[in-house]
Formats: structure tokens, sequence, C-alpha cells
């Protein structure tokens, strides 16, 4: 079978698992939990960084998100920032507790449901309640470690910056870096989740990389696809009212949980395809 051919049996095959394994429906409860998490999480970064430094300095540096995200969207998590921030620091330390607690619980939930839309696309049966339950705990945190690292490369590194003297071509490195470190702990995070997420006996898959470079590049293209159509010609506001930027963010976290589990199904299709045959469901 020649390159091109297999390639082509590769996406058609992805192409029907949308359907067959229920990528969408997935996406919707990942998304769904994702959103549960997004603003609990934002309260309980801005609550530790200010027990160490002024929370402003987020607020500030947050703008290096804006070409990222959707306008609706980076406005409706601005908003929330600046007025976390605008609260007194021990409001903010009650926030830490509940915030923390809170947001582990929703992404954990939206782990669950990730982890189970890869044993559908590795047709596998899902783990026991308590060891599925463990599993999404144990991913949970791997991925909160390596959002943290993220987190720093982006928001930390330049505050460090400000009290160090440095050349413009050093700086300018520097930043550079930042941005690749940030990369590399996305990609380092759908590793995460590729490799064991899916409830495979024996061998976890080794076949990860195609899917995580086809889920970030599509995302980027995706969310700029998304932004544009926002500022041009979706007005959400106007069919959902007062609600039409959470609409937007529940979108697109939908159309990124999607994203990562069209990456699984690439893996899985690639790795199914060079064994030779089409897979079985395993027994947990």
């Amino acid at each position: 079978m020649t390159k091109l051919a297999f390639l082509a049996r590769v996406f058609k095959n992805v192409w029907l698992q949308i359907d067959e394994r229920n990528l969408s429906l997935i996406a919707a409860g990942v998304g769904f939990f994702a959103m549960l998490a997004v603003f609990p999480g934002l309260a309980a970064v801005i609550a530790l960084w200010g027990l160490v430094s002024d929370p402003a300095v987020v607020s500030g540096q947050m703008e290096l998100m804006r070409p990222l995200l959707p306008p609706d969207v980076f406005e409706l998590i601005k908003e929330q920032v600046d007025g976390l921030i605008g609260q007194g620091r021990s409001t903010l330390g009650w926030a830490t507790v509940v915030s923390v607690g809170f947001a582990l619980w929703s992404a954990r939930a939206g782990i669950s449901a990730m982890m189970r839309g890869m044993n559908e696309i590795y047709r596998i049966r899902n783990r026991s309640s308590l060891h599925h339950y463990t599993a999404a705990l144990v991913m949970t945190a791997g991925l909160v470690g390596v959002s943290l690292v993220a987190l720093a490369a982006i928001v930390v590194v330049p505050v460090v910056l400000n009290f160090i003297y440095l050349d413009v071509t050093t700086a300018s490195y520097i930043n550079t870096l930042r941005w690749v470190a940030a990369m590399g702990a996305l990609l380092a995070g759908l590793g995460i989740i590729y490799r064991f997420g899916p409830n495979r006996r024996g061998e976890r898959p080794t076949m990860i990389v195609p899917g995580a470079v086809l889920s970030v590049t599509i995302w980027g293209a995706v969310s700029a696809a998304f932004s544009a159509y926002l500022t041009n010609f979706g007005n959400y506001n106007e069919v959902y009212g007062s609600i039409g930027a959470m609409i937007a963010l529940l979108v697109w976290l939908y159309l990124s949980a999607f994203l990562i589990l069209l990456g699984a199904a690439l893996n899985a299709e690639i790795e199914r395809q060079n064994c030779g045959g089409d897979g079985e469901r395993q027994k947990p």
C-alpha cells in the first residue's frame, strides 16, 4: 500500500469514527465540565498568586492571551479576573480553599469524560468505578502540574525579567523561549491524555505525536476562525442576551475538546492500520 493510500484510509476511518464513537456528544460533556472548572480555576490562580505577589500582575499579563482566544471569550475571562483582583486579600484567601476544591472536582469530571471517550476510540471497555475515579484524579493532578508550568512560562517569566537587566537581544530570545515552553507544556498535556487516558492492558499507546500535532494545529486555526466569526458575523448577545459571552466560551471549549478527541482518533487509527486490523474491544 502506498503512503498516500495509507493516509487516505486512515483519515476516512477517522471521519467514520466521529459518528460511530459519538465523539461530538462526548466533547459536549467535556466542554460542560471544563466550563465549570474555568472560573473556580481562575479564582484559585488569583488567590494563590495574591499570597506571594500583586494579583494585578496576572491581569496585565493576560493581554498576551488575547490573540489566542475569541474576543468575547477573552473579555469574559478578563472581566472575571479583574473582579477577583478587586476583592480583598481575606476574601481571596477563602476563595483559595473553595475554588481549588471545586475546580479540581470539575476538572476531574471533565478528564473522566475524556477518558471514556478515549476508551470508545480505542474500542476498550471502561474501568471499574473506583479504578476510573482514581485514574482520573491522578491524570488531573498531572495536567494541573503541566498547566502550572505553562502559566509560569507566560506570567511569571516576564515579572522576573522586570527585575533583571538584559540586553534587547537576550530579552527577545527569552520571550521567544517562554512561548516555546508554553507550547511544549501544551503538547506534554496532550501526551499525558493520549498515553494514559485509554484503559489499555499492558503496553500504553505509543502513537501520540500525530494526534497531538493535528489537534494543536487545527485548534489554532479553529480558534482564529471562531474569533473572526464572532468579530464579523456572530453576535451571541443578540440571541442569548447577557449570557452570550458564556455561550461563546462553552462553544470554544466544546470545539477544543472535540479536537483533542479527534487527535486521539487519528493516533488510534494509525496504530490500528499499522497492526493490520480493525481491532476488537478489550476487557479491562
